[in-house]
């Protein structure tokens, strides 16, 4: 943990800004990976003799920026990467030489473009407009994902609850908030929690179309399992398999345990439902066999509509044209 966990007191930083830079650079480094725990908030605290609070400010950071995710009751990770996808960090590697490749071609200097990039970044610092969104769920497989799609919208500084968190602690929503997205099943519990009832979006969730087409194609008389971190999570699957697949037997959801017999469990089945990128819900054990089971091992997501999505974007570009009044 030192070896991460670098901080100077001295340094006209803040601590928790020390902590945030101090893991982002082992993740970029290869130190911490993709689903690695990091140590709890507590743990941190006792070995370096920082508040707690400072600790948490910098965890929360991070997953705002999407470098980990808290999962209720197992702790914090560094985010998942399915191996067989290029990076962001990748990505942004070969977009960022291919911009140096052409400032080269013009004769820039590594200097004039040090600074050139330093005044831009600037610019766009000065100028950058955020929304501030809270985004409520009651299960950690579907919060994942609305996570996922509503940092893809941009423009958006999000806070992920899980709704027993919010029911217990309210007041984690603070009243600067200003959108708040939850389903239609939890909306109107939502507006009776909260200060801010008339800033609650109601959004749809659907089945990804790929998995449903999956679920689509199980053959009569075939058996099926879900495998699950959250209860409601399984109970949602089985029910669309009743719904698409209602000549397929599908056994009752399980949740994934750290002592589950995976073998027995994929004995007899032609299929197994999981959550999307489920190696982070489950044992290292358990995650290689389901990458080895024979039959169709479908990862399961529910996502938001076209049209909640078409209705954030707009409620999103017009709160900022209005901070631009």
């Amino acid at each position: 943990m030192e070896q991460i966990y670098q901080i100077n007191p001295e340094l006209d930083i803040p601590i928790y800004r020390q902590l945030v830079d101090a893991i982002r650079a082992a993740v970029k480094k290869g130190i911490l990976v993709s689903g690695q725990q990091l140590p709890t908030v507590q743990e941190v605290s006792a070995d370096l003799s920082i508040a707690v609070g400072t600790i948490k400010r910098a965890y929360d950071e991070l997953q705002r920026e999407g470098l980990v995710e808290k999962i209720q009751g197992r702790g914090t990770f560094v985010s998942y990467r399915p191996a067989d996808k290029k990076s962001r960090k990748d990505q942004a590697m070969e977009a960022i030489d291919a911009m140096l490749d052409r400032l080269e071609e013009m004769g820039f200097s590594a200097g004039e473009i040090s600074i050139y990039l330093n005044l831009k970044l600037r610019e766009r610092a000065e100028g950058e407009q955020s929304v501030k969104v809270a985004l409520l769920e009651c299960n950690p497989e579907n919060l994942s994902q609305m996570t996922e799609q509503l940092r893809s919208l941009g423009n958006v500084e999000l806070y992920s609850h899980l709704m027993e968190s919010v029911e217990e602690y309210p007041y984690k929503i603070g009243e600067d908030m200003e959108m708040v997205v939850t389903t239609a099943t939890h909306a109107q519990e939502v507006e009776s929690l909260l200060p801010i009832p008339k800033r609650v979006i109601r959004v749809g969730l659907r089945l990804t179309p790929s998995c449903l087409a999956e679920i689509v194609k199980l053959r009569k008389n075939q058996t099926a399992g879900i495998l699950c971190y959250s209860p409601r999570f399984g109970h949602l699957l089985q029910s669309t398999c009743r719904t698409y697949a209602e000549d397929v037997k599908v056994a009752e959801p399980e949740v994934f345990a750290p002592d589950m017999d995976i073998a027995a469990y994929l004995k007899g089945k032609d299929a197994v439902l999981v959550p999307k990128e489920y190696e982070k819900y489950c044992t290292v054990h358990v995650a290689q066999a389901l990458r080895s089971f024979r039959g169709k091992c479908i990862e399961c997501a529910y996502e938001m509509d076209e049209g909640s999505v078409l209705y954030l974007q707009e409620k999103i570009k017009r709160i900022l044209e209005s901070k631009t009044l």
